[in-house]
């Protein structure tokens, strides 16, 4: 629609921008949530899942070579790791009490050392992650472009949908039992929501951009937000502003799209941030 056909990266400016304006929801619920470390562990968590996928098929495992093509790989292997991992890791909210910090760190550092050394014998699955962990959205398919989307709009609709309820149980969990609402349940419908939308945004796209558009849009939204609703509509503006810009970087000055997109991100939230703190000194007659 916007661009002719022959345009080699259509597929990769409508990966950026959807991602860009759909996953800052997601994120929104992490920042809210005290919980923007989970949002670095667990698209590492998702990365050793597809090194391990990658490894099965070194190894002849006959599932894994059914899968196919690496693409098939990294969907599986993300899944099979990023939901169950941010599942794991969610259930002490259930309990009203939350991982520490301190423990997701680790549990990222143990996702970085488990990825290398199941990479360090299978040169293509090496070569993969590493187009993959500096975005890899250059080189995605139609398929993989339709899957994104259609996983991305599904977790925005229920997300937003049901977005008073999820940030009250995520942000006040004493408050919404005594409301009447299932802690437990919301939280995993959450979490489901949640470590699928990542999941499948890192076997696309990689970590990098995933956690880039989990966190920025929506601190550069909180920048100038007065309320949840502003702060949700900003956020993703501010994503497919961030997306565009990192698209034109690299498309400019032959930079890898996700850090392009990352570094644009970054860019941004430092300007708004100067912008905020000029607005807040006094200015002298």
């Amino acid at each position: 629609m916007l661009m002719p056909d022959e345009f080699l990266f259509t597929k990769a400016l409508w990966a950026a921008v959807l991602i860009g304006a759909l996953l800052p929801i997601v994120g929104r619920h992490l920042v809210l949530g005290r919980a923007v470390l989970l949002g670095l562990a667990i698209p590492q968590i998702a990365m050793a899942g597809i090194a391990f996928v990658f490894l099965a098929a070194s190894l002849h495992w006959r599932w894994a070579v059914a899968l196919g093509d690496e693409s098939a790989k990294a969907l599986v292997g993300s899944l099979l790791f990023g939901l169950p991992g941010l599942l794991l890791i969610a259930a002490p909210w259930k309990r009203h009490s939350r991982i520490s910090e301190a423990w997701l760190a680790v549990v990222y550092l143990a996702s970085v050392s488990a990825t290398n050394l199941m990479l360090a014998t299978d040169a293509i699955g090496e070569t993969y992650l590493s187009d993959l962990f500096h975005g890899r959205l250059l080189f995605i398919g139609e398929s993989e472009l339709k899957l994104l989307g259609i996983t991305l709009a599904v977790g925005f609709v229920f997300l937003f949908a049901f977005r008073r309820r999820l940030l009250l149980t995520l942000t006040d969990p004493d408050y919404a039992t005594v409301a009447g609402l299932a802690v437990g349940g919301w939280t995993l419908a959450a979490t489901v929501v949640n470590g699928t939308v990542i999941g499948i945004t890192v076997a696309t796209a990689g970590p990098l951009v995933a956690f880039g558009f989990l966190v920025l849009p929506v601190l550069t939204a909180a920048t100038f937000a007065k309320s949840l609703r502003s702060n949700l509509w900003l956020s993703m503006v501010a994503g497919i502003i961030i997306s565009l810009a990192g698209f034109w970087l690299s498309y400019h000055f032959d930079f890898p799209l996700g850090d392009a997109v990352v570094a644009a991100g970054c860019t941004v939230l430092l300007l708004v941030r100067v912008l905020k703190i000029r607005e807040m000194v006094p200015k002298h007659p």
